[in-house]
């Protein structure tokens, strides 16, 4: 079966489940402990609706909290392992970091294009998240996304004026499809790109192009990423190898490099152009 077919089998699957059954599906399960620091939350977002997130809180008081959403179709755990990528290093820095996983009513992921990370559910789910996790700390809160990701991250600043919002980070973000179609000229926040040179999943050029066109933005950075662990590669589509493989596409070898990055970016601090050799 081709990419495609499976694409287009698994859609109309997930389609057909909704609108006849009104089935939330099964989401795939956590396996194992938790780490030291973490907590698996379910919040209702909207009607009949939950949404998983997964808390990873720091040893200190946090000085602000990310709220991460990954890649692919969206989802918190691949084979039992939380897909958060770097995010497990940011409670390191004193962060506080709140992995988004795919609400109930998409139990297929994030399929058929990008329709539901630019729509007004997940707008609304977004709305329930951070007044959940600003009424816990209330610090100020960073939208981040990775890969696929980056375009609700994006969407969503640029759709919804929060004060508790202090900025955005789009690590290998998807420029050439998804995020071409967002509003990218009305977001006010802060922004911040992230992007291995070498990314052969999300194209380094396109995403480079992107960042030109945040014109209301109060602060616009460019990280361009160079060298890394090529032992250490993963799917650039998970559910999908025919895709390929790529090390650089998470930063492999990098990814503390750019953790210190990201950090120093939200605090305030210059940040490099450039992160490798």
């Amino acid at each position: 079966m081709t990419v495609n077919k499976l694409h287009a089998k698994n859609w109309l699957a997930s389609f057909l489940c909704l609108m006849i059954t009104g089935c939330t599906g099964a989401l795939p399960q956590v396996k194992g402990p938790l780490g030291r620091g973490e907590e698996l939350v379910t919040l209702p977002t909207r009607p009949g609706v939950t949404v998983r997130v997964l808390l990873m809180t720091p040893k200190t008081d946090p000085k602000g909290i990310f709220i991460f959403y990954p890649g692919g179709e969206g989802y918190l755990v691949k084979e039992g392992q939380a897909k958060g990528l770097y995010t497990r290093l940011f409670p390191e820095h004193g962060f506080m970091t709140a992995v988004v996983d795919v609400p109930s009513d998409r139990p297929f992921g994030m399929l058929g294009g990008n329709r539901f990370r630019s729509s007004n559910q997940h707008l609304e789910d977004l709305k329930t998240i951070i007044d959940f996790v600003f009424q816990k700390w209330p610090r100020p809160i960073f939208l981040i996304g990775h890969s696929a990701g980056a375009t609700s991250a994006a969407y969503l600043a640029a759709v919804l004026k929060d004060h508790r919002i202090g900025g955005v980070v789009l690590t290998s973000a998807v420029g050439e499809g998804s995020l071409a179609s967002v509003p990218l000229h009305t977001i006010v926040y802060p922004v911040l790109f992230v992007h291995h040179r070498e990314d052969p999943c999300t194209s380094f050029e396109a995403a480079y192009r992107q960042h030109h066109r945040l014109i209301e933005s109060s602060r616009v950075n460019f990280i361009e990423v160079l060298g890394g662990d090529q032992s250490r590669a993963i799917g650039c589509k998970p559910r999908d190898p025919g895709f390929g493989l790529s090390w650089a596409h998470g930063f492999s070898g990098k990814e503390r490099e750019v953790i210190r990055a990201i950090t120093d970016w939200v605090t305030g601090k210059p940040v490099p152009d450039r992160i490798g050799p």
